[in-house]
């Protein structure tokens, strides 16, 4: 991050990152942060705590957008919760929001496991139709373009961030597009493939 400076300091099971900034730049700064620590609980870890207690299952386009879906619902209730749990602490201690302090949250995700665990063995088409019923009543009210391997929120006017969560670049597309919560997708120059294209088309209104 720009303006920010760092050090860290590591022991055998620990890892501590010092950060500072001009006073003046530290308002800016905290706000990224506290959007990276989104990411790292909201996305990273809530995928990695789903993928590890279901079953073993194939991880396709189709359950791909499944999960993803099942990630992304209620991202705005989720991050109303960390919010607090950041402001209530010194610092931002990943493991001890995430094991004490963010209790309720992952209660909620067992409740989401025990459903999904049941929606693993559906068919690649109903797969695609919970994950699009699931989108669609999460605000879905977005255009997202896709242009050259990346993600634009035209109406937002940002560019979404694609974060390596999945060893598959279109795995990793598919978790960025349904953040957006997407109404209509828009392709233009790329490279996807037949499997991802259908995905598209299940996730909102396609262009291309």
């Amino acid at each position: 991050m720009k303006d920010l400076s760092f050090a860290i300091e590591e022991s055998k099971d620990r890892l501590w990152i010092y950060l500072a900034s001009l006073c003046e730049k530290s308002a800016g700064l905290e706000d990224e942060l506290t959007l990276l620590m989104d990411d790292i609980i909201l996305t990273y870890m809530k995928t990695t705590f789903f993928l590890e207690r279901l079953p073993s299952f194939t991880l396709t386009h189709a359950t791909c957008s499944l999960i993803c879906s099942l990630v992304h619902f209620d991202r705005r209730y989720e991050e109303n919760l960390l919010r607090r749990a950041l402001a209530e602490t010194a610092d931002f201690n990943v493991d001890g929001l995430y094991n004490f302090r963010l209790m309720e949250l992952k209660q909620n995700w067992e409740e989401v496991i025990s459903l999904a665990t049941r929606l693993m063995d559906s068919t690649d088409s109903d797969a695609y139709d919970i994950s699009a019923f699931i989108t669609s009543t999460d605000n879905a009210d977005n255009r997202v373009a896709i242009d050259n391997g990346e993600v634009y929120n035209l109406t937002t006017g940002k560019k979404a961030n694609i974060l390596n969560v999945f060893d598959n670049d279109e795995f990793n597309l598919i978790m960025a597009v349904i953040g957006e919560c997407p109404d209509e997708i828009i392709v233009e120059r790329s490279n996807l493939t037949r499997d991802m294209l259908t995905t598209l088309k299940h996730i909102a209104h396609l262009q291309n």
